[in-house]
């Protein structure tokens, strides 16, 4: 290229940016007319940018025509890429913001073109122009390119995250049969998710709901949450279903929430609301990754509540649960003072759930229980109870029998498990305490029960003291 053809494009460059109106109009009512949505979703970003019209993206591209323009791009292309994130996140296509550029390529040609017609140089100053304006909007349609890809990852991260968390949930609520721990495990994992502040769960007892649990929510505050089937402040924006039969509502107000109401076989179990007080406007996705979490909550509720009306063994390891073997060992002890027969109560606890569960999950410290109760069942009588009492304690009610019989069986429980412990059949070490207590005339179980869990404390002690000891002889 010739520096005259330079200098002409200069000069052009200083004509054409001094009267703009008529070619910025026309450049923005074809922006309007062919693609309504960028005119109708300006992201905020943009206002941000020194160019918030045609007429004012029209001149800074004719300044690019100039060798020494001073138009600072490179802060541009970075706040292009940020409003063509937002651009994605509304939905409008990456192929708009590329055609629109084009509409200010074609505009920007044109000018130039019509100025230098009948020019010796017209071939020249148009090739150049389009070789200066190339760069600027090549860069500018890397960015929006950019933008759309960090989108893109962005929601691929949060479907990653949302995948996790379902299965995260699902896991936690395939093993409680707590309505409490139900309720708080589906709230803090979806608070943890959707990145929210606050929320509440309800469950239904008769034929009303009663607050079943809260997070970071100060006292009273859950009133501000509208319950599902109650009126309320917050207005209903948007409506879904999960895949099972739990409706979402996206409610408006104070909060910015979801509210879901948790239903299954037809039946609404309860509902919960999560939400926060900072600007946030919630995705269709977010909905139903809040519809797939109460379908979840629904069905475990359900469960518990089946549980609670028939159940009367522990869902892990089949012995009896503890309601079950409290009246059990009454009886039992009922039965002894009736008849003056003996009974023997024996106390487990396997002291080292919490460190299984810990170091190695909850899927590997439920084999250890499991193990636990196989080897307590296979010791014991068929006349005895064997029951599990908590997370990692377990009883046995033995009628007829005395502290001596009760050892028997506790030797072989132990020997047992010694012996998976040394030959490697379980995937942790199996550690435990056992107590005994004998009754005695005018003892209730709740007496036989506290001597028990003496012996057990005294047991738990002395093998900690032992195991110390070992460690400090190899050390």
């Amino acid at each position: 290229m010739t520096e005259r053809a330079s200098d002409l494009l200069s000069e052009l460059s200083d004509r054409l940016t001094a009267d703009l109106q008529d070619a910025g109009t026309a450049a923005s009512e074809a922006i309007r007319t062919s693609m309504p949505e960028l005119v109708l979703t300006v992201p905020e970003s943009f206002s941000e940018m020194p160019i918030r019209s045609s007429s004012q993206f029209l001149e800074a591209l004719y300044r690019t025509l100039r060798i020494d323009s001073s138009v600072p791009w490179a802060e541009y292309y970075v706040l292009a890429r940020e409003a063509s994130h937002r651009y994605a996140e509304k939905g409008v296509p990456l192929e708009s913001l590329m055609e629109a550029m084009a509409i200010f390529r074609r505009a920007v040609i044109s000018g130039i073109t019509g100025e230098v017609a009948g020019s010796p140089y017209a071939d020249e100053v148009v090739l150049l122009a389009q070789s200066r304006l190339g760069d600027v909007l090549e860069h500018l349609n890397s960015s929006f390119i950019r933008g759309y890809l960090d989108y893109t990852e962005a929601r691929h991260q949060a479907r990653q995250t949302e995948l996790h968390g379902l299965y995260h949930i699902a896991s936690a609520l395939g093993r409680s049969l707590d309505v409490t721990e139900i309720a708080e495990v589906g709230l803090s994992e979806t608070l943890q998710v959707l990145n929210l502040q606050a929320g509440a769960a309800w469950v239904r007892e008769g034929a009303r709901l009663k607050l079943a649990k809260t997070l970071g929510l100060e006292p009273g505050q859950e009133s501000e949450f509208s319950v599902s089937g109650r009126p309320g402040p917050l207005k209903v924006m948007e409506i879904a279903t999960g895949p099972a039969e739990s409706r979402v509502d996206r409610i408006a107000g104070e909060w910015s929430a979801i509210r879901a109401e948790l239903r299954t076989k037809g039946v609404l179990l309860g509902a919960m609301t999560v939400a926060t007080r900072l600007p946030r406007t919630f995705e269709p996705s977010d909905l139903q990754f809040v519809a797939a979490v109460a379908d979840q909550i629904a069905v475990a509720l359900d469960r518990a509540r089946q549980h609670t009306k028939e159940a009367r063994t522990d869902y892990l390891t089949g012995l009896a649960n503890r309601p079950e073997f409290e009246r059990a060992i009454d009886r039992a002890v009922a039965a002894s003072e009736r008849h003056k027969r003996r009974l023997a109560l024996m106390m487990i606890d396997l002291y080292n759930l919490k460190q299984i569960n810990d170091e190695h999950g909850h899927h590997v410290g439920d084999e250890a229980i499991r193990v636990l109760a196989h080897e307590l069942q296979r010791a014991v009588r068929a006349t005895d109870t064997c029951g599990r009492l908590g997370g990692d304690e377990f009883g046995v009610a033995m009628p007829d029998a005395d502290e001596h019989h009760a050892s028997d069986v506790a030797a072989r429980v132990r020997h047992s498990l010694e012996y998976l412990n040394r030959a490697a059949k379980l995937p942790v070490r199996v550690d435990f305490s056992i107590g005994i207590a004998a009754w005695k005339p005018g003892m209730d179980w709740q007496a036989m029960y506290q001597e028990a869990d003496k012996e057990l404390y005294i047991d738990k002690r002395s093998r900690h003291a032992a195991r110390k000891k070992v460690s400090d002889a190899r050390s």
